[in-house]
């Protein structure tokens, strides 16, 4: 994956990745004082395109960006 973010399902401890496009990885990486903001448009965004709920569903372990995997937080 290029670009994206690895996470554990909450319930079930499952390991996952979600790539990411240009404008989720933009939300994603987002420092500003709107990052909640940008943050709730990421999960609205990877909701719509697959189905899956980040927040309270996951736990975002890394970000991967340019093939580069580190923490998320």
């Amino acid at each position: 994956m290029t670009q994206g973010l690895t996470l554990t399902h909450l319930a079930t401890g499952i390991s996952g990745e979600i790539p990411l496009n240009g404008k989720e990885m933009q939300l994603a990486t987002d420092r500003s004082e709107s990052l909640n903001e940008s943050w709730s448009l990421l999960c609205d965004s990877v909701y719509a395109r697959t189905g899956m709920y980040i927040e309270g569903n996951y736990q975002v372990d890394t970000i991967v960006s340019a093939g580069l995997s580190e923490d998320f937080h």
